[in-house]
C-alpha cells in the first residue's frame, strides 16, 4: 500500500474517532493506529527502492547515450579512414566526418541532458512525496502526543 493512502487512512481514523465527552479529544483504536503505522514503515522502504530504480535507470540511459555516441564517433572515424585514399575524397570525407562527429556529440549531449533532467524531475517528485509523507506523519504524531498530554492534564 502506498504511503499517501496510508496517511489518508490515518487521517480518516482520527477524523472518524469517537469524541470524549466534554473534551476536545478523541478515542482511537490503538491496534488500528499501530497497524497503519506499521504499514507506513513497510511502505517507506518500497518507495525508497523505487527511487533507487529511477536512479539506476538514469545511469543506464546516460551509459547507453555515451555508448551510442562512442559508436557514432567510431563509425565516423572508420568512414574517414576509408575515404583517405584519394585527395579530393579526403577533403570531402574530412568535412563529412567532422559534421558527423559534431552531430554525434550534440546528440549525445542533448540525450544526456534530457536524461538528467528527466531523472531530476522524477527524483524531485519522489522527494516531494516523501517530504509530504514525513510531514504528515510528524503532524499526526505531534497531534497524538498533544492529545495525550491534554488528556493527562485533564485527569489531574
Amino acid at each position: 500500500m502506498n504511503s499517501d493512502k496510508l496517511l489518508e487512512d490515518l487521517e480518516s481514523l482520527v477524523m472518524n474517532a469517537s469524541k470524549v465527552p466534554f473534551t476536545n479529544k478523541k478515542m482511537i483504536e490503538e491496534e488500528e493506529l499501530l497497524q497503519i503505522i506499521d504499514d507506513l514503515k513497510e511502505s517507506m522502504p518500497t518507495e525508497l527502492e523505487q527511487s533507487k530504480k529511477v536512479l539506476a535507470e538514469k545511469e543506464k540511459i546516460i551509459a547507453d547515450a555515451q555508448h551510442h555516441a562512442d559508436s557514432m564517433v567510431a563509425q565516423a572515424k572508420d568512414y574517414i579512414a576509408k575515404l583517405t585514399e584519394e585527395s579530393e575524397l579526403v577533403r570531402q570525407a574530412q568535412e563529412h566526418a567532422n559534421q558527423i562527429i559534431l552531430n554525434a556529440n550534440q546528440s549525445s549531449e542533448e540525450l544526456k541532458s534530457s536524461s538528467i533532467t528527466y531523472a531530476g524531475d522524477v527524483l524531485k517528485y519522489v522527494e516531494s512525496t516523501l517530504e509530504k509523507t514525513l510531514s504528515s506523519i510528524k503532524q499526526n504524531r505531534d497531534s497524538l502526543l498533544s492529545s495525550n498530554k491534554t488528556q493527562d492534564t485533564n485527569k489531574q
